[in-house]
């Protein structure tokens, strides 16, 4: 990407009149060759199952909206999230992209009837601001969700995180080992794997040229390629057409692409670094993963947490893809089941690593 750039700054300084117009043909070019060859919905929040039944709230969203919705200030920053029951509480974070609705088609329904449910947009996702001139690794991430809790005075909550957010969840252990009791873990992004982001970030980070972009890549191809990936991300099913038109009109603004793509590249470095303290995790966790599912390798992430975590439980759904908070809300309950279900029926015996910390 330097060398094209550098390449239209000599044509320009020559007075050539390709100028200004050649560096965004090009930065759109870019960007539409790097989407194209991206999973848009890499490590995003949908779903998949068997034949789901027409009478399922994954095709009737709205049906049960009795979720609360509110905005914090953390950190000078508008944190937007849902609350609903009462109970244990039960932190949900959603996928990239992604949003707290990724959790109402059901999800927030089965576990608010047992549990306090809170789903919170993540930074730049939904309705939540993203921190200007800060890059918002998943540490950063773990470290504003632990002010968001605290501020709402949520302590020892059972964290639940698709995909990306798994990540984050992993992330907000390793960082406040004392202050989680228990997690479940849906289509985990847990390792580093080869990301080829390079161009994609010096064309989005370029002033003026990388917003526009981002616009005329979204008119082009937005559409298009939201909806290839999203048929990957709920193979073998067929996307709903609600949840299409649910991501069309979330996912797609400038604010939400740009922390989609920020995310993407920012995973793999803290990744790299989390997986090594994995083995340190001492609470409950259950790992569910699809399958089918063609987003997140099962095998280079869940199966590989579960022989990293000693506590933890792994559930392999059958014929499931990644989205699983949308295709199998019910899982995810039965996963909270086993967690509230005695440890010698679990098998789940905490260690001394914290006493050990604390010492």
């Amino acid at each position: 990407m330097r060398s094209v750039v550098r390449i239209i700054n000599r044509k320009q300084n020559k007075g050539s009149k390709v100028s200004q117009t050649a560096r965004t043909i090009v930065s759109v070019t870019i960007l539409t060759v790097c989407l194209g060859g991206n999973d848009f919905a890499s490590i995003a929040p949908k779903s998949e199952c068997g034949d789901i039944e027409k009478e399922s709230v994954l095709y009737s969203p709205g049906k049960w909206n009795a979720a609360e919705q509110h905005v914090v200030t953390v950190q000078s920053l508008r944190v937007h999230y849902i609350e609903s029951g009462t109970g244990r509480t039960v932190v949900m974070i959603h996928g990239n992209a992604g949003s707290v609705e990724d959790f109402e088609f059901g999800v927030v329904e089965r576990l608010s009837r047992e549990y306090r449910v809170i789903a919170v947009d993540r930074p730049g996702h939904g309705r939540s601001d993203r921190p200007a001139g800060k890059t918002a690794t998943v540490e950063y991430q773990a470290e504003l969700l632990h002010r968001t809790l605290s501020h709402l005075g949520i302590t020892q909550p059972i964290l639940v995180g698709h995909s990306w957010g798994a990540a984050l969840a992993l992330a907000y252990e390793l960082k406040y080992p004392d202050e989680v009791s228990a997690m479940v873990l849906l289509a985990p992004a847990a390792y580093p794997e080869e990301s080829g982001n390079g161009l994609l970030r010096a064309t989005i980070r370029m002033p003026i040229v990388g917003d526009f972009s981002l616009l005329i890549g979204k008119t082009i191809m937005g559409r298009f390629m939201l909806k290839r990936n999203l048929a990957r991300a709920f193979y073998p099913q067929t996307v709903p057409d609600n949840y299409f038109k649910l991501a069309v009109a979330s996912w797609l603004g400038r604010k939400q692409l740009k922390a989609y793509l920020e995310d993407e590249w920012v995973l793999n470095d803290s990744l790299k670094k989390m997986c090594k303290r994995y083995s340190e995790i001492d609470i409950p966790v259950i790992i569910l993963t699809g399958d089918e599912d063609r987003i997140v390798s099962p095998k280079e992430n869940a199966y590989r947490l579960h022989a990293a975590i000693p506590q933890s439980r792994l559930i392999a759904l059958k014929d499931t893809g990644h989205e699983v908070p949308q295709t199998h809300p019910e899982s995810i309950y039965a996963a909270l089941t086993l967690i509230s279900s005695s440890s010698a029926s679990i098998g789940f015996q905490p260690t001394k690593r914290r006493q050990y910390q604390s010492e």
